[in-house]
């Protein structure tokens, strides 16, 4: 497996275009990683395009957040990795590749973020935080609850994405509308389920959800988890779903309260004539940026 160093983009074509000296490892604190993959879809194509339409798309997202006030952005540093090689199994990409190269980022105390791709990139990146960070849950917001033990004989297919995550941890998953029937695993590890028909509008659920996750959390997203009028290029757009601002008070709220260690965002399939839905992943990226760095970092070191 190559080191950091040689994975690493070393011109400003990166993600935010950030000078190159806001991108080097030693500088930044946030290191991208990209998975072009989708070997496992069932439906709609696409996802392997969606890493480079959301880094070109993140170029033009302004650095300045409305929110919290600050460039976090640039006084962070965003590394950025060189896409992964799609040309293998889904169990070769999330744990031959995804998975070492996101234990080499912890051991150098940096923040992983994986940009899919579909979403059996995830549990590799999930694997690797697991087994470094204590008392870790998922909070996983999705269209479909991808707890299928298996799907096309294929154990980490894109059907299975949470079923393998759910053996290392808990999971609370929000924007559910697609569930399929599964059996509830170790009750040391639940998996507590939010349906989007139920919890589709702000209110005291949220903090019900919250209140589920242990104190270190990694976030994993699948944009259909989103209405698709948010994000209309994915694989399988549900119709329902997390508004945006709903989305990002959910997210917020997380990161006011609890320690997020990771996050990865998948499932954006561009779509030819317009960049709504890249843009969206792009902006929703560098806003989950900006709350980590004023929240759980309170601005300086983590936490």
């Amino acid at each position: 497996m190559p080191k950091l160093h040689d994975l690493l983009v070393t011109d400003d074509d990166n993600f935010f275009g950030l000078e190159p000296e806001l991108a080097t490892l030693e500088r930044a604190r946030f290191v991208v990683m990209s998975a072009p993959y989708e070997g496992t879809v069932s439906y709609g194509k696409g996802t392997g395009a969606g890493p480079e339409a959301i880094r070109i798309a993140s170029q033009q997202v302004e650095l300045f957040d409305e929110i919290t006030g600050a460039e976090h952005i640039p006084h962070h540093g965003v590394a950025t990795l060189k896409p992964f090689n799609p040309d293998c199994t889904a169990e070769e990409m999330t744990i031959g590749q995804i998975y070492p190269v996101t234990q080499q980022i912890l051991e150098a105390g940096k923040f992983p973020i994986l940009v899919g791709g579909e979403h059996s990139v995830s549990p590799g990146a999930v694997k690797a935080v697991a087994e470094r960070v204590p008392d870790l849950s998922v909070f996983h917001i999705d269209a479909h609850s991808d707890m299928r033990e298996a799907y096309h004989d294929d154990p980490y297919s894109h059907a299975s994405a949470a079923a393998r995550i759910n053996e290392w941890c808990p999971i609370v998953q929000v924007g559910i509308r697609s569930r399929e029937k599964f059996e509830p695993g170790d009750p040391k590890r639940p998996v507590h389920c939010y349906h989007a028909w139920d919890y589709h509008s702000e209110g005291p659920w949220i903090d019900e959800a919250v209140g589920k996750l242990s104190r270190n959390v990694y976030l994993t997203i699948d944009v259909d988890g989103f209405d698709p009028s948010v994000f209309p290029g994915t694989g399988t757009p549900e119709p329902g779903g997390l508004s945006w601002y709903l989305g990002l008070k959910i997210i917020q709220k997380i990161a006011q309260s609890r320690n997020i260690v990771g996050f990865d965002i998948v499932e954006v399939a561009p779509t030819e004539g317009q960049q709504v839905s890249e843009f969206a992943a792009a902006r929703l990226m560098g806003r989950i940026i900006a709350f980590i760095s004023h929240y759980c970092w309170r601005g300086e070191g983590a936490v």
